[in-house]
């Protein structure tokens, strides 16, 4: 027979002697274990590599974002004792939540960017489900709220708290979150009662500026209640220029807000009023069925003190709800009423 046949060592004349592991591991029973082991390496093995493969997939060729189809809307349902009521179909333009809250979903959105004020006029745990839970609380599981004056009737706004629990947000009002590329901030614009105020150096301030220095998306947006700039009976709110202010240095794209019962859209300014292509573009839209009104002469005593800052579009003749597309790179907008009809649309790019 041949050394090969004989189980020797070719480069040796002498048969290499088997240690006593090595002749265990010769039994039926180790050759089974030792298999074993083999199919279960090579089955682990298996695994790690399909893992890594998909991994490796999905970090070269992950698909962008959908796009994010949001609305826009404040001030919203009627107090349920309110002559306007009417079981909850509404009388002419007052209390048509139901109506524009449909109009809502029929955008079908992912997300409902709500500007404060939800219930009128005390905003009691029974209106919440009577009244906001039939019509707007249909989208209660996306909406991200920003808190209105109406809120804050109730201490500490606790039935806003109560309704909408976890996502009311913290305590303070203020807070911010990323969807896709885009980075949302909520702001609390009621600057008599948030700790500190608005103003620079405020506990809101230094955590607004934080946070945009934090971010790496480069498309931002604002949600919060009470309009910087506005044409309507309150007309501009000085108190949150500082926070505007902010925004300007961190080219922000557009600050979305309530608290006037009608329609603006305004082009991009710095925070007192100027054209500033590093400024955001404010929208309001307190117009989401309590009421919508058209100032008369002698109903915005502010005209007899500030300048009014002119608006690109507006709507003060209609309830609506204000859709929103969310790109990569950028986002459009369209105001849609109760008529059938959009009085407002177009499209901007991110910074």
């Amino acid at each position: 027979m041949t050394d090969d046949e004989l189980g020797r060592d070719v480069d040796s004349p002498i048969p290499v002697p088997l240690v006593e592991d090595e002749a265990d591991e010769r039994t039926p029973e180790s050759v089974r274990r030792r298999r074993l082991r083999q199919r279960v390496a090579a089955v682990l093995g298996g695994i790690a590599a399909v893992v890594a493969a998909v991994l490796l997939f999905r970090a070269c060729s992950a698909p962008a974002p959908m796009p994010i189809q949001a609305v826009a809307a404040g001030d919203i349902a009627c107090d349920p004792t309110d002559p306007a009521y009417a079981g909850g179909a509404g009388v002419d333009d007052r209390c048509q939540q139901k109506a524009v809250s449909d109009l809502a979903l029929s955008l079908h959105p992912s997300l409902f960017l709500g500007l404060g004020d939800y219930q009128y006029e005390l905003p009691s745990s029974a209106a919440y489900q009577d009244v906001y839970g039939p019509s707007w609380g249909r989208l209660r599981d996306i909406t991200r709220p920003a808190l209105g004056n109406q809120e804050l009737k109730v201490f500490h706004a606790n039935t806003f708290r109560s309704y909408f629990g976890d996502l009311a947000g913290p305590d303070q009002g203020y807070w911010s979150y990323d969807i896709g590329t885009w980075h949302f901030v909520v702001l609390n614009s009621n600057c008599t009662t948030v700790v500190g105020g608005c103003g620079t150096g405020s506990p809101q301030q230094k955590w607004l500026e934080e946070d945009l220095q934090r971010t790496s998306r480069t498309c931002v947006a604002v949600s919060w209640h009470h309009p910087r700039f506005s044409n309507g009976i309150m007309g501009p709110d000085q108190r949150t220029k500082d926070l505007w202010d902010t925004l300007v240095q961190h080219d922000v794209e557009l600050v979305l807000s309530a608290h006037e019962h009608d329609y603006e859209r305004f082009p991009r300014l710095d925070a007192v009023g100027r054209n500033d292509v590093h400024g955001p573009r404010q929208f309001v839209v307190g117009t989401g069925g309590q009421v919508h009104y058209d100032p008369a002469v002698g109903d915005a005593p502010w005209r007899e003190k500030l300048t009014p800052v002119a608006s690109d579009a507006s709507d003060f003749a209609h309830n609506g709800v204000l859709g929103l597309t969310f790109t990569d790179s950028g986002y459009s907008w369209a105001f849609h009423t109760t008529a059938g009809t959009v009085t407002d649309s177009g499209s901007d790019t991110c910074h």
